[in-house]
Order: structure tokens, then sequence, then C-alpha cells
């Protein structure tokens, strides 16, 4: 099927019209971030059985008639992995497209692949091979190719008809309530793609042999990077290279000459926000050592090391049985936090919210988990 291009209102109009009765539809985005801090959309792909449409939004104010499509919680939207999809359409349209179908999720509740790609998805499903030649194309470069506008389509396309195949697996396996279970945690927790500001310091490469207090050093400049990339919309990099936040966590720096022959004059960083800089490493030199960054890999004690092991044996058994990943049913943070709100914090099993002890995993193994913790 030839995709077509949208690049005008009137054509979008047209398109709006056309989808206004569907109740299902498959969504992708290509997008550009490489110098940026925001993603830029570049285009967006949207598919139903009879129709491929790209629009692009460089060419009109596509906006308002986006809105009325993936805004309208009566038409369902198909993506695969659609974290980045989401983040770049929350950011173009002020709001985040709801409901949503993630191909993704479907299939890693189907099987042991739990991060599959989009064309090794469609290949295991459809025998077919995505054409992959346009990956790293500059998508915000114009007049678009014909082999792009190519690319972009089948990839939507093909995600329409996947989720008839997907959804039938669910289905049939009784596994769809597994499905929309973590569809209502992916809309909770996708409405907000703010940074974890606490934890900037993991962003930083070599961190690793720092000790807590020049980790807290990092993490103090890395929140001020953060701002300056937001502020100037450029990557962190691009702001503060790492070997630079790296070189004055190891000697910190009072004095402004010091810091002006440290940081490349290229970057432009103005005279106000390196004092900015300076402020925020004589503050977090002087701040209390419960403030600052633990980098351990566990934070479980030796008594505990031996009764995650246990319990990773107990899922690794279960996902084995039910043919998922280990990872899809509960993550290894899960288990510890489990096993410290059980076994330090003593909290009763009803008051743990986590998401191995509710829906279906808690079913599947985390009640298992719960009693084999209430007999240590």
């Amino acid at each position: 099927m030839t995709p077509t291009l949208i690049e005008s209102s009137s054509m979008m109009d047209e398109l709006v019209l056309q989808l206004s009765e569907e109740k299902i539809i498959a969504v992708d985005t290509e997008f550009f971030r490489e110098t940026t801090y925001y993603p830029k959309l570049a285009l967006i792909q949207i598919a139903t059985d009879s129709i491929v449409a790209c629009v692009d939004p460089l060419a009109f104010d596509a906006k308002p008639a986006l809105k009325q499509i993936l805004c309208n919680r009566e038409i369902i939207k198909i993506f695969h992995s659609c974290s980045q999809d989401l983040e770049v359409l929350f950011y173009y349209l002020d709001e985040l497209p709801a409901p949503i179908y993630d191909t993704q999720i479907a299939n890693a509740l189907l099987t042991d692949h739990h991060q599959i790609g989009y064309a090794a998805l469609v290949e295991n499903e459809l025998t077919v091979q995505l054409d992959k030649s346009q990956t790293r194309t500059n998508w915000l470069q114009r007049p678009l190719t014909a082999k792009q506008i190519q690319y972009a389509g089948d990839d939507v396309l093909y995600l329409y008809r996947l989720h008839r195949l997907l959804d039938k697996k669910l289905q049939d396996t009784e596994r769809r309530s597994w499905f929309d279970e973590d569809s209502e945690q992916l809309s909770a927790e996708g409405n907000c793609f703010q940074v974890d500001v606490s934890k900037l310091w993991k962003r930083v490469k070599g961190t690793t042999k720092l000790d807590r207090k020049k980790l807290a050093i990092v993490q103090a400049i890395a929140v001020w990077r953060e701002e300056l990339a937001q502020q100037n919309d450029q990557t962190r990099r691009r702001a503060l290279p790492d070997d630079i936040i790296i070189r004055l966590a190891l000697n910190p720096t009072e004095d402004i000459n010091t810091l002006t022959q440290i940081i490349p004059k290229h970057l432009k960083i103005s005279v106000e926000n390196q004092q900015q800089l300076l402020t925020t490493m004589r503050e977090v030199q002087q701040s209390s050592e419960n403030t600052w960054p633990d980098n351990r890999f566990t934070v479980l004690d030796g008594e505990q090391k031996l009764i995650l092991k246990n319990l990773q044996q107990l899922i690794a058994t279960r996902a084995d049985e039910l043919g998922i990943s280990t990872a899809i049913l509960c993550s290894r943070k899960d288990l510890e936090q489990l096993i410290i709100a059980t076994t330090k914090d003593d909290i009763p099993p009803d008051q743990i919210k986590l998401t191995i002890t509710q829906g279906w995993r808690l079913h599947c193994v985390g009640q298992d988990l719960l009693n084999t913790l209430k007999g240590q």
C-alpha cells in the first residue's frame, strides 16, 4: 500500500473525516533529538486496514486536527514500544494520546522476549523483512524522499496487522486481562516525562569509583546542567560534557577564574551560570552526609541476599512455566523492595504497593513470594 503524504490543512481535514468512524488506528512517529533536549516531531504516520497516511507537521499546523484523532478516547491507538512516541507527541500536542495499545507489551505477555524490536516482531509474526535503511535518516530534512515515505508508511501499516494477531493470541491464552492491567499502568506512568532529578548522577559516565561525597558533587552539577540544557534546548553533553563534571567533582573549585579555564569556551556558558555552578558546588560540599547519593548496587544485607537468590529461582521457574521472561514477571528492583518491606520494615503484605503484589502478577507468583517471605 502506497502511503499518502499529508502536507496541507485541506488534506488533513479529509484524513480526519476518513478516520472519524474508526475505532482502532496504528500510529508511529519520526523525530529528531540528536542535538536538542526536547524531541522535534518530524512525521506522524497513521494507518487502518485501508489507509496509510504520513502527516508532515513541518508543512502546516497539524496540531488541532491531530488532537482530534490522537486524543479521542473513543479511538484506540496502536504503538510499538510507545514511550518515545508518547513523549514527542506529548510535547507537540500538550496532551497525552489515549487509550494506548502497545504491541511490545502484548508480545511480552505471550513470549519470553520482553523488549523485542519492531522489525523482529514483524518478521516473527508476519514473515516480512522490513527495510531499515532509513532508520538513521534526517527526518527534519525536506523534501522527504519517496523511499523515506514508503519506509515510514510500512512501519505503521504492519503495526496495524500485528495488533490483530497479538490480540487474538491474548484472547486465546486468556491473558487479555493481563494486558489491560499493564496498559492501565502504562497510562498512569506515562503522563509525565519529567526526569527524576534525584538520580541524575546515574546519567554521568565515570562515576563508578567515586566516593559518596564526590558523587554528591556530580549529582549537584548534573542538576545544574539539566536546567541549563532545558533552558537552551540542547543535549546534556552539549551543555556540559561528562568528563568536565567528573573533573570538577574530583577537584571542586570556588574560583571563577579557575572554573573559566576548566570549562571549554565553545560551550558559551554565561558568567551568571558559572557563578550559579560555583554556588552549587560550594553548597553541596557543606551538605549533610545523609543527603549524598548511594551508589551501592544493592541495599540488601547478607541474609537478604540469600533470600533474594531463592526468590529469583522461584520467579525463574514460574516465568518458564508461563513462557514469559522473568523481567516482565518481576523486576529485581521490585523484588528487593519486597524483601526490604517484609523483612526489615515489617510492612503488612496488603499494604505493600508494588507491581508484583497486584493484579495478575500477584496471582501468578506474588502470593507465593509473600508466603515464602512469611516462612522466612
